[in-house]
C-alpha cells in the first residue's frame, strides 16, 4: 500500500521556514521539519489550527527580525493591497496600544501536578500591559524600554529543560556554561533490523516507505502524535487510538493526552485534549506498565472490572490494547491505547507490523522531544541575552537599574509585587534601601517617565528577608496563610498568597541585597521560578555593582572638579597684578640684553623677567601677527610664574625665563624665526615658559620608583606630560586665554607645537633622536629645509634641548653657581631615595660624593651638551658661540676636577704619613 508523495503546501512551507533543520538520524541525512506533515491539515480563515505554539511564533518572529530583506521581499510579493491599506489606516490613527513599551503577552506550557495530571495550554493569552511608551529622551524620560521587546515568562520553560541554568565550578563560583544534555545517544544502531524484516508478516515498514517519511519528518509533538494514532488505527483497524505522551521529572511520571480518540475519519483539530484527567488508579496502573516495559491487552470485562478510569474509549469496543512506544534505548516515550472492535486485527500485540510502527513511533517521539528541549534551550539563551542587553544599557543610576530589575521580574516570573532590598555596605543585617514595584504601577500613564522605583510602600517582611540576607538561602512559601514567619497585619488591604525570597550576589559571590516576589499569578512559585530568579540575579548583581562603581566614579569626578576649581582659583594670577603689569612700559630687548648668548638674570628683579618675557613676543612680531591681547598676555605670564614652585631650588620660574631667553636669542641670531614661521615661534616661546610647570624637584625615575600619582597618570615622559597638561589648563583659564584670537587651524597648529616642544625636553627622548640630528647637521646650513616637516621637528627638538641646557653656555661663574643649584636638587632627591626607597642613589645624586661635582660636570658637558650645540653650530654658524662657551666651561670644570684630585691625593698622603 503506497501513496504518491505530496509536496509541501504554502502553509507547510511557512511552518517549516527552515528556521530549524534537524538531522534525521535514522537516514543520516538532513531534512527540514515542517510542523505540518504529509497528512491533510485543516485550514480555516487563514488560521492554522492547533499549530501556532509559543516556540513556533518566537522562531518565526526571530527569523523575520534577523532577515529584514526577506521580510520586505515577502511583503512586496505576497501581501495583498487591502492588508497594506489596513496597516496604513491603523498607523495613521494610532491608539495608545501602538506605543506600549512593555507587552506581557506570553505563550506558556504549564504543568498541573495535582492528581498526576499534566495540563497543556497552547493558545496565547494577552496579559495587561503599560499604557504609555518608554522610548523617550534621557533628560526626563528613559531612552530604552525597561524589558526586552520579546516577552517570555519562566513558565514557558517549566519542565522542558534538561540542562540547569547555573552550574557551580570547582572554586564555588556560579557559571552559565553548562554541558549540553546528552539527548541524542548513538550507542545503538539507529536503523535497526526490524525496519526491514518481512518475516512472520506479509507487510513491513520497508514496503510502506511513506509511513517512515511521514513520521520522521515531523518534530511537532501534537502533529506527530496525531499521525502515530492515525497510522496505528489504520493498520490495526481499531475503532479509535489515543496517544498519551510520557513525561518524567524528578522520578515522577506524568501523562499528556496528545491525541485522543483518533479514528480514520478524524481531523487533527478534533483530536487534541487540552485537559485530560485520568483516574488515579488507572494512572498508577499505566505507570506500573511503563516500569515493567510490557504492552497489555484487556477484554471488555477486564476493563469494566479493573480499569474504570478510561473515559475516552468508544462504546463499541471489545478489547483494549495498551502499546508501549519505546525509543532505541528502550525508554518509553508514549502509550498507544487502542479500542479494538470485531473487525480489528487479531492478536494485535503479536502483530509484527504494529510492533514495528510502535518502535518507530517511540523513536520519532524521542526525536521530537529532544528537538523541543533544544529549542527551549535556544529560546532560553535568547531570553537571557535580551535581558542582559536591557540590564546593561543606560546604566546611569542605581535607581534606574533597580527599576529595570523589578519590571523584568514582574514580567519574567509573572507575579504581582516585586521588592529589591539593598544591604548596607557597613552591615550585612541592615537594608539601606528598599525599592518596590507593583504590576498596577506599570499600567499607569506616568510609568513611561518613571526613572526610579517606589520606596518603602510595602512591608519588607524583615523576619524572612533578614534570614535570606544572613544565610544566603532561598525561601519559597507556597501558602503564606499557614506560614508563621510571615506577618500580614501591616498590609491588610492586599491579599498575600505566596512568596519567593532570594539573595542577590555580586561577581565576588557576596550578598549585596535580597529580592522578594509576592503572589505568583497562577499557583505558586516553582523550582523553575527559583532557577530563573537565581540566573537573572547574576545579571542583577553585576549590573548593580557596575552602576555602583559608575556612581563612585562620578562622585570622584565631581570631587576632582571641585578640587580643580579651587586650584584654578588659587593658581590664577591676581587681576590687579595683571593690570599693574599691563600699565608698565615694556623695555627693549637691547636694554635687557635678551639677544645675547651670555645673558644672565642675576641682576634682574622678578618684574624685569616678566617684562622681558613680554618683550620676546613683541620682538618676534607675534603680538601683532596674531592680535594677542596685551592685558591677557600679562595675566597669563603672571599665572605661569605663579605655578612654578618657589621652594624648588633650580626648576622654578627663573629657569623657565632663562630657557625662553636662550630660545629667543637662538631664533634671532640664526634667523630661523623666519623659516620656522610665526606659528612655530609662538608655540616654542609658550613651551619654553611652561616646560617645567609645577616641577617637584625630582625626576622621572623617582616618580616611577615611588609609584607617585603622576606615574599612575603618565607611564612615559611622566613629568613632561604633567608640565604639558598644566600648560594647557592655564591656557584655558578665564583671563589667560592668549590664543583666543587665533583661527581654529592656527590654534590647533600652535597646540601641536607646544606638545611636541615640551615633550622634547625629556632627555631620554633626546638621546634616542640624537642620531637624526647628527645626520641632519652633516650637510651644514644647506641641510635645512623648512618645507620638510621631519627636518623641522628635528630642529625644534634640538632648539628645545639647547635652550633647556642653556645654563652650560653662560659665563663660567654663573654656570658654576647654577650647577650648584642643580646639584642641590639632585642631592635632595638622593636623600629621599635613601630614606624612602632604601636604595643607594646614582653618584651624581649622592650627597656624600659632592666633591666629585667638577668631574661629573665634565662628563655632562662632554656627553650631553656638546653634541647638541656642535650640531646646531653646523646648521647655523651664528649659533657657534654657544658651542664655544660649553667647551670653555668644560675645560674650567676639568681644571677643577684635576685640582680636586690633587687635593684628595694630598689628603690621603697626610693620612698615610700620620699612620
Amino acid at each position: 500500500m503506497t501513496s504518491k508523495p505530496t509536496s509541501n503546501t504554502s502553509v507547510q512551507r511557512k511552518q517549516g521556514v527552515g528556521l530549524f533543520k534537524p538531522v534525521s538520524w535514522n537516514r543520516g541525512r538532513r531534512v527540514t521539519s515542517p510542523l505540518l506533515g504529509v497528512a491533510e491539515r485543516s485550514v480555516s480563515g487563514g488560521q492554522i489550527l492547533n499549530c501556532e505554539g509559543p516556540l513556533l511564533q518566537l522562531q518565526i518572529e526571530a527569523f523575520l527580525d534577523d532577515h529584514p530583506d526577506f521580510t520586505d521581499s515577502y511583503v512586496l510579493r505576497k501581501v495583498k493591497k487591502s492588508t497594506i491599506d489596513k496597516w496604513l489606516i491603523q498607523n495613521t490613527h494610532k491608539d495608545e496600544e501602538d506605543h506600549l513599551p512593555i507587552r506581557l503577552a506570553v505563550n506558556t506550557v504549564e504543568q498541573n501536578n495535582s492528581e498526576d495530571t499534566f495540563q497543556t495550554n497552547e493558545g496565547s493569552q494577552r496579559k495587561p500591559y503599560c499604557s504609555k511608551s518608554a522610548e523617550c529622551t534621557p533628560v526626563v524620560k528613559r531612552s530604552t524600554s525597561l524589558t526586552p521587546h520579546r516577552k517570555i515568562s519562566s513558565a514557558t520553560f517549566e519542565g522542558g529543560r534538561h540542562s540547569p541554568l547555573l552550574t557551580t565550578a570547582e572554586d564555588g563560583s556560579m557559571s552559565f556554561l553548562t554541558v549540553p544534555p546528552n539527548v541524542r545517544k548513538r550507542s545503538k544502531n539507529l536503523q535497526p533490523e526490524f525496519l526491514n524484516d518481512d518475516s512472520n508478516n506479509s507487510k513491513s515498514l520497508s514496503n510502506i516507505p511513506d509511513i517512515h517519511e511521514n513520521l520522521t519528518s515531523d518534530l511537532n509533538h501534537p502533529s506527530l502524535c496525531f499521525k502515530i494514532a492515525k497510522n496505528i488505527c489504520l493498520f490495526s483497524k481499531s475503532l479509535s487510538t489515543s496517544i498519551l505522551e510520557v513525561k518524567q521529572n524528578e522520578g515522577k511520571i506524568f501523562l499528556v493526552g496528545s491525541a485522543v480518540n483518533v479514528s480514520l475519519t478524524s481531523t487533527d483539530d478534533e483530536s487534541f485534549e487540552n485537559n485530560l484527567t485520568l483516574d488515579i488508579e488507572f494512572n498508577t496502573y499505566l505507570a506500573q506498565l511503563i516500569h515493567e516495559g510490557k504492552s497489555k491487552l484487556f477484554t471488555r470485562k477486564e476493563v469494566q472490572a479493573n480499569l474504570r478510569g478510561i473515559s475516552f474509549l468508544t462504546d463499541e469496543y471489545e478489547e483494549v490494547a495498551i502499546l508501549l512506544l519505546q525509543d532505541v534505548d528502550g525508554v518509553v516515550q508514549g502509550l498507544a491505547v487502542l479500542s479494538l472492535g470485531s473487525d480489528s486485527v487479531k492478536h494485535v500485540l503479536e502483530n509484527k507490523l504494529i510492533s514495528n510502527i510502535s518502535k518507530l513511533s517511540g523513536i520519532c517521539m524521542k526525536n521530537a522531544s529532544d528537538f523541543q528541549t533544544l529549542s527551549l534551550e535556544v529560546t532560553r539563551s535568547q531570553v537571557f541575552l535580551d535581558l542582559a542587553r536591557v540590564m546593561f544599557e543606560n546604566q546611569t543610576s542605581i535607581e534606574l537599574t533597580v527599576l529595570k530589575i523589578l519590571a523584568n521580574l514582574l514580567v519574567l516570573i509573572e507575579c504581582e509585587r516585586a521588592q529589591i532590598l539593598l544591604l548596607s555596605k557597613d552591615s550585612s543585617s541592615i537594608f539601606r534601601k528598599v525599592y518596590d514595584l507593583d504590576e498596577n504601577d506599570m499600567l499607569k500613564e506616568e510609568f513611561n517617565t518613571l526613572m526610579r522605583p517606589f520606596e518603602d510602600r510595602f512591608p519588607n517582611n524583615s523576619s524572612i528577608t533578614g534570614l535570606v540576607a544572613a544565610i544566603g538561602k532561598t525561601v519559597n512559601i507556597k501558602d503564606i496563610l499557614i506560614d508563621p514567619r510571615f506577618d500580614i497585619n501591616d498590609d491588610d488591604d492586599f491579599e498575600h498568597r505566596s512568596l519567593l525570597c532570594m539573595p542577590i550576589r555580586d561577581s565576588g559571590n557576596q550578598i549585596i541585597g535580597v529580592v522578594s516576589l509576592v503572589n505568583k499569578k497562577k499557583g505558586y512559585f516553582t523550582s523553575n521560578d527559583e532557577s530563573f530568579v537565581e540566573a537573572f540575579g547574576i545579571f542583577c548583581g553585576i549590573s548593580l555593582a557596575n552602576v555602583s562603581n559608575y556612581e563612585q566614579a562620578k562622585a570622584a569626578e565631581a570631587r576632582s572638579q571641585v578640587a580643580l576649581d579651587i586650584m584654578t582659583y588659587h593658581a590664577s594670577s591676581n587681576t590687579a597684578d595683571a593690570n599693574s603689569l599691563a600699565s608698565k612700559v615694556v623695555p627693549s630687548s637691547l636694554s635687557l640684553h635678551l639677544q645675547s648668548f651670555s645673558f644672565t638674570d642675576c641682576e634682574l628683579e622678578d618684574m624685569d623677567t616678566l617684562m622681558g618675557s613680554l618683550r620676546m613676543f613683541y620682538d618676534l612680531d607675534l603680538v601683532k601677527k596674531f592680535n594677542l591681547n596685551h592685558k591677557t598676555m600679562c595675566q597669563w605670564i603672571l599665572t605661569v610664574k605663579k605655578n612654578y614652585r618657589p621652594e624648588v631650588v633650580y626648576h622654578n620660574w627663573r629657569h623657565a625665563f632663562n630657557v625662553a631667553q636662550v630660545m629667543f636669542s637662538s631664533l634671532i641670531n640664526s634667523g630661523w624665526w623666519e623659516g620656522l614661521g610665526p606659528i612655530t615661534c609662538l608655540g616654542l616661546l609658550v613651551a619654553c615658559l611652561c616646560h617645567d610647570l609645577d616641577h617637584r624637584g625630582t625626576n622621572n625615575s623617582y616618580q616611577m620608583a615611588t609609584n607617585s600619582p603622576l606615574a599612575k597618570l603618565y607611564s612615559t615622559s611622566t613629568l613632561e606630560r604633567h608640565h604639558l597638561n598644566q600648560a594647557l589648563i592655564i591656557l584655558n583659564l578665564d583671563g589667560n586665554r592668549i590664543l583666543d584670537s587665533l583661527s581654529p587651524a592656527e590654534y590647533t597648529a600652535v597646540l601641536s607645537v607646544i606638545e611636541e616642544a615640551i615633550l622634547a625636553t625629556d632627555l631620554s627622548l633626546h638621546f634616542a633622536h640624537l642620531g637624526r640630528l647628527k645626520n641632519l647637521s652633516k650637510d651644514g646650513p644647506a641641510g635645512l629645509d623648512w618645507e620638510n616637516q621631519e627636518k623641522v621637528s628635528i630642529t625644534m627638538a634640538a632648539l628645545m634641548t639647547a635652550s633647556d641646557l642653556g645654563a652650560s653656555t653662560k659665563p663660567f661663574q654663573v654656570q658654576r653657581k647654577i650647577a650648584g643649584m642643580v646639584a642641590e636638587e639632585f642631592w635632595y632627591q638622593g636623600d629621599l631615595e635613601k630614606a624612602q626607597l632604601n636604595t643607594p642613589p646614582v653618584p651624581m645624586m649622592d650627597r656624600e660624593l659632592r666633591h666629585e661635582l667638577p668631574k661629573l660636570q665634565v662628563g655632562f658637558c662632554e656627553g650631553v651638551c656638546l653634541p647638541v650645540y656642535r650640531a646646531l653650530a653646523c646648521l647655523s654658524p651664528a649659533l657657534q658661540p654657544m658651542e664655544e662657551a660649553v667647551i670653555f666651561n668644560r675645560d674650567r670644570w676639568a681644571e677643577l676636577a684635576e685640582n680636586n684630585q690633587e687635593e684628595e691625593e694630598e689628603k690621603e698622603n697626610k693620612v698615610t704619613r700620620n699612620l
